[in-house]
């Protein structure tokens, strides 16, 4: 977009919890149920530090709450990654009944599928994570590469994981767009030169529009609702 602003994508590149699923409330209880299990408190700061770090990694996350709770904690208390993946028993435990879709979702889809526009996820969760919430909602075949944290390293915000998407779906950079719910992953699409659109199912506007500490240069193409409005609006652009 960039010089292509104007025009349709000719791949879009989709981040996942916040953006295809509504699945936030469901980790905010992981990650409850894990920290309660680790004898730590699910207190407001907790709370308020786990849904300010939407986008971030797990291992990010669960350093950040020991560093709150646990000042001084060693890895040879807490295995991080051990950590991390038993939160995702817990998430995976209560997404195969509680897991929904975004309205609109399964319609884009089709939509850009029919329009021979391919599309991927790029995502900082975990492979079997993303697959099984895929699968389950019935969505995994509109995606031609599902770009997961075990596929690229460093996870978003650095740029790697779209760049790596984009490639993947042999397509420019500058032609893709990527949708993203926080101002992490808007981030590492914008430093990548991929044009980015906004949803505000996560964090408000005024965050989405200055997403890039000292960059105001970095902004989204466009920022909306959900869904339902970037389908209105991808429809509108000329191919």
């Amino acid at each position: 977009m960039h010089s292509n602003q104007n025009l349709r994508p000719r791949a879009i590149l989709f981040d996942h919890d916040g953006v295809l699923v509504a699945s936030e409330a469901l980790h905010w209880k992981a990650w409850e149920l894990l920290i309660r299990e680790l004898g730590l408190p699910y207190d407001d700061g907790a709370d308020a530090l786990i849904r300010s770090m939407v986008g971030k990694t797990a291992p990010m996350i669960l350093t950040r709450v020991l560093d709150l709770y646990r000042p001084g904690w060693t890895r040879e208390q807490f295995d991080i990654d051990a950590l991390a993946r038993h939160k995702n028993d817990f998430y995976l435990k209560i997404a195969a009944t509680d897991l929904h879709p975004y309205p609109g979702v399964p319609e884009f889809l089709q939509w850009l599928k029919d329009q021979g526009i391919p599309a991927a996820v790029v995502s900082n969760a975990k492979r079997r994570e993303l697959e099984a919430a895929l699968r389950q909602l019935k969505l995994f075949d509109f995606f031609a590469c599902v770009v997961s944290r075990d596929d690229i390293q460093p996870p978003k915000p650095d740029p790697a994981p779209y760049l790596f998407g984009a490639a993947h779906l042999g397509t420019d950079p500058a032609h893709c767009l990527a949708v993203e719910d926080s101002p992490t992953g808007i981030e590492a699409a914008l430093v990548g030169r991929i044009p980015a659109a906004a949803v505000l199912t996560n964090f408000p506007r005024s965050a989405m529009e200055q997403p890039v500490p000292g960059r105001p240069d970095l902004k989204p193409v466009w920022i909306g609702a959900g869904i339902r409005d970037l389908h209105a609006w991808v429809a509108s652009l000329p191919s």
